[in-house]
């Protein structure tokens, strides 16, 4: 694992570190909403309504999503100003 993340760092290593950055937001993003629906489905079992605080939950889900979005569009972009770099060359 160690020298995986070494290699990421170094230039032209095959590994890319925008598609790691993408996975490893995605898997913690998942992780997170699983969380939260845990918490939802905890709270309705105790009780039988909700009464968390839905404002901060949706908070938090704009948050993942814009995590999402953040590494979905680095990667989007790169992967179009390398085929142009392609293309020129």
């Amino acid at each position: 694992m160690f020298n995986y993340l070494k290699s990421l760092i170094r230039t032209n290593s095959g590994d890319s570190s925008k598609s790691f950055f993408l996975v490893s937001v995605t898997l913690v993003g998942i992780f997170i909403l699983i969380i939260i629906g845990g918490v939802m489905i905890y709270d309705v079992a105790q009780d039988g309504e909700i009464s968390t605080d839905l404002t901060g939950l949706a908070t938090i889900i704009g948050a993942v999503t814009t995590l999402f979005t953040s590494a979905g569009l680095c990667k989007v972009y790169s992967e179009k100003n390398e085929n142009k770099r392609i293309n020129e060359e």
